[in-house]
């Protein structure tokens, strides 16, 4: 086709430029099944340039497990449009929508895809094609991941929430226990009825009973004169995750074992059990079988709830989870905000080194900061948080990596860090310059290139 040609007032070349460059992903296959085109939304959904992927078959992206499931066989089969939502190996969801391409003797020729992350509640086309890899399509129980050990815990946890089983979540703070346990809730035969988190740390010790379990009118001084509903009871029918389980006191802790093992409990100030069926998940940061032995947590509910154990590792342990999470806030902050940052190379590289103390929390946090903080599309390593280089342990941590960076590159990154610190002290030029023993023009220029750029 000739540049010179319209379509719809555009010429060819900016008409495939503006295809190109939707968020969507467009993704056209011939009747053998050969991927002839896919736009640039493949970069963030797979990690592979156009380059890498033209030319290959569905076969081979669904052999490598790219995605999951697939149905190009019966759609070619069927000879109609297919839509199905699926998950992709780094853990993000997606709706795909198939269209067939007919000839002039009624046999396929093309089917072209389109791919939509970030999806709600959408009605499909046939909606009886379904993943048991889905980890729940709205963004506040959305969770990325690509690493095997992450593929192993949600499916479990998948194949576990279609049963009542109770069941402990543990991991350090931040990598993502509610998160879990949401999308377990969301994955089980409760998933219409109500998911209720409780963070037991966060319960004042005198009112945990009557939070949790409720309490009749008048039965306490201070006490509503119509009573309360507990937490327990707003979770009936549904799922009630006691986050921080360890922090319950004794006198709390035998209430839910009651609740668990005879479902039903009673409220501060009556006599009369309350029936209630829902379904507890427990998590908790540190070692309850420690706590039991040290006579801080009951024997009995600890093997009452551990019927089994998900245990989420640290960030740091799985690093391979980093970018795509790093890609999945940078859209998610860049949408909020109104804008567009993407992170460099070097940049990323650092956030890799970090040892995230504070896991995917942490993460979210320091990816936000950079959103709103940047002037440049492109953040840098001069836009990094002086945390990401402390010089204790992260040096130590990391000197067997240092061949990865050029010395121009190490200096620059430590002048950075010393300048963004000390204009972060003393606010002015002057006082930087006479700090670090530099002429105040030296000064001035420095805070431009590290500060203000």
């Amino acid at each position: 086709m000739g540049e010179d040609k319209k379509i719809y007032g555009f010429d060819f070349p900016t008409f495939f430029n503006l295809i190109d460059n939707m968020y969507d992903e467009i993704y056209i296959t011939d009747n053998n099944y050969k991927l002839l085109y896919v736009n640039k939304a493949c970069a963030r959904h797979y990690g592979a340039t156009q380059d890498e992927m033209i030319g290959k078959t569905s076969l081979d992206f669904s052999r490598e497990e790219w995605w999951g499931p697939s149905f190009l066989t019966p759609m070619y089969e069927d000879k109609k449009a297919y839509g199905a939502r699926q998950t992709l190996a780094n853990g993000m969801e997606v709706l795909t929508i198939a269209i067939p391409i007919f000839d002039k003797d009624n046999n396929i020729e093309y089917v072209i895809m389109n791919v939509r992350d970030d999806v709600k509640e959408i009605d499909l086309y046939n909606d009886q094609i379904d993943s048991e890899f889905s980890i729940g399509s709205t963004q506040s129980n959305k969770y990325i991941f690509k690493s095997k050990a992450m593929k192993k815990i949600y499916s479990l946890a998948t194949k576990i929430s279609k049963v009542d089983a109770t069941c402990i979540i543990t991991g350090e703070t931040g990598v993502g226990k509610t998160h879990l346990a949401n999308h377990m809730h969301l994955s089980s035969p409760r998933k219409d009825k109500p998911f209720i988190p409780v963070n037991c740390a966060s319960l004042p010790s005198e009112l945990i009973e009557s939070e949790l379990f409720g309490y009749a009118k008048g039965a306490f001084t201070g006490a509503s004169h119509s009573g309360k509903k507990g937490l327990v009871s707003m979770a009936d029918g549904g799922t009630l995750l006691l986050d921080e389980i360890s922090e319950l006191p004794l006198s709390a802790q035998a209430k839910i074992l009651h609740m668990v093992q005879e479902k039903e409990f009673i409220p501060v100030g009556e006599t009369t059990p309350v029936k209630v069926d829902v379904r507890i998940i427990a998590a908790t940061n540190k070692s309850l079988k420690s706590l039991v032995e040290l006579g801080h947590f009951r024997e009995d509910l600890y093997y009452r709830l551990n019927v089994v154990e998900l245990y989420i590792p640290p960030l740091r342990k799985r690093t391979e989870d980093i970018p795509h999470l790093v890609s999945h806030f940078l859209s998610e902050f860049s949408d909020k905000y109104n804008t567009n940052r993407q992170i460099s190379d070097r940049a990323l590289e650092v956030l890799l080194r970090h040892e995230w103390r504070g896991n995917i929390r942490e993460l979210r946090h320091v990816i936000e900061r950079l959103v709103l903080t940047s002037d440049t599309v492109v953040i840098g390593l001069n836009q990094l948080p002086i945390s990401m280089f402390s010089i204790e342990g992260q040096a130590e941590q990391h000197d067997e990596d240092d061949e990865d960076f050029s010395f121009d590159e190490k200096t620059s990154a430590y002048e950075g860090y010393l300048i963004r610190k000390a204009y972060e002290k003393y606010k002015t030029s002057r006082k930087v310059a006479e700090h670090l023993q530099l002429s105040q023009t030296r000064a001035s220029k420095l805070i431009r290139k590290y500060v203000k750029n």
